[in-house]
């Protein structure tokens, strides 16, 4: 009985778009030179990954998180990914002589998912100094008495509107990822195990 041999998927390029598709993380595998070229041909499938939304999501029913093959181009082939928050990933891979499977990409992508959540709601993350805090509304001091049926006076309080740390995709900074050790050791470390050198 023959031994399979294992071919290693070549990555070569990950990005991270915010909803409104702006570059929130760029991450090149082939080396930091080549970290523009990968940025423009994963921007590139912005169209791709807005078709294919559009195709395959109803009212009812919310587009899937993976969106497949999204097109080849040069020597690379880019598959998509949409979390439930809208943000996009684009992770590209070399062309090879070997069969990729759907699945193997969709673990790729759950893994760096999981990776981006963890480092999110890490609560002892170190903030970085674009992050902000939302001044919090005052307190109402004129607010008038609701009067009950055995005539006591309860205040109620108004209930605050704002969402002082409560921080949506479209607030997330390219800086937070990209000055992440924690996240791009991550990423790093990914790249390594799926090329074969890990």
């Amino acid at each position: 009985m023959e031994a399979r041999t294992i071919n290693p998927l070549h990555l070569t390029s990950f990005t991270i778009l915010s909803p409104t598709n702006s570059p929130l993380y760029v991450h090149s595998f082939t080396g930091p030179q080549d970290e523009l070229r990968h940025y423009h041909l994963s921007h590139a499938a912005v169209d791709v990954i807005e078709e294919r939304i559009v195709m395959t999501s109803t009212p009812n029913k919310p587009a899937e998180s993976y969106l497949g093959l999204l097109f080849c181009m040069e020597d690379m082939a880019f598959y998509g990914f949409q979390t439930t928050t809208k943000l996009r990933m684009v992770l590209s891979i070399a062309l090879v002589d070997a069969m990729v499977k759907d699945a193997d990409i969709v673990a790729i992508f759950r893994s760096i998912h999981n990776l981006l959540l963890t480092i999110s709601t890490n609560p002892f993350l170190s903030l970085p100094s674009t992050f902000h805090a939302k001044q919090s509304i005052e307190h109402v001091e004129n607010q008038q008495p609701v009067i009950s049926n055995n005539d006591e006076r309860i205040n109620n309080s108004k209930i605050p509107e704002s969402r002082m740390f409560a921080f949506g995709p479209e607030d997330i900074k390219n800086d937070w990822l990209k000055n992440s050790q924690k996240f791009n050791k991550g990423i790093e470390r990914i790249g390594e195990m799926l090329n074969g050198r890990a």
